[in-house]
């Protein structure tokens, strides 16, 4: 399986709920980037995204959705605030898939690429990606992934 993780695009610190932040206009340059970047590596198109559904998170996989245009998107409120282990379990629930991608918020997207390879763990400021190839088995994620690739957009 060929694993993204993504974080969602900067967004606006407003007053109300932490559920509806918007991206700010940097987070939509941001995630249109991210965007392109994926769409250069998935090449077939078909992808699953998942994501929080949280607004930034829905907005940046909208963006990723549109570049992206026959993959399939699913909001969950689950990963509001998911734990590593609800992401794995997603994981483990897609394992037929090609290429996942997750849209999620940190400080849990970083965690879980620390839990896929602790050695190659990634900071993951607004947007970025981490690509993975893994490998499941019968009995659950082999260990460790490979990182084959870390974007960082270079939007301002």
């Amino acid at each position: 399986m060929q694993l993204y993780i993504v974080r969602h695009a900067d967004s606006k610190l407003v007053t109300g709920s932490d559920h509806q932040r918007p991206l700010s206009e940097l987070g939509k340059r941001q995630a249109l980037q991210t965007a392109t970047f994926l769409k250069h590596n998935i090449q077939s198109r078909d992808a699953q995204i998942i994501c929080s559904d949280a607004l930034r998170t829905q907005t940046t996989a909208l963006i990723i959705q549109q570049q992206l245009s026959a993959s399939q998107l699913s909001a969950e409120n689950a990963f509001y605030h998911a734990h590593v282990g609800q992401w794995c379990d997603a994981i483990m629930a897609h394992q037929t898939t090609a290429h996942l991608i997750l849209v999620g918020h940190n400080p849990t997207i970083s965690l879980l690429s620390r839990h896929l390879n602790p050695s190659q763990a990634k900071r993951f400021s607004p947007s970025c990606v981490a690509h993975y190839e893994l490998e499941i088995k019968s009995d659950g994620l082999k260990l460790p992934a490979q990182l084959k690739d870390f974007f960082i957009p270079n939007a301002i």
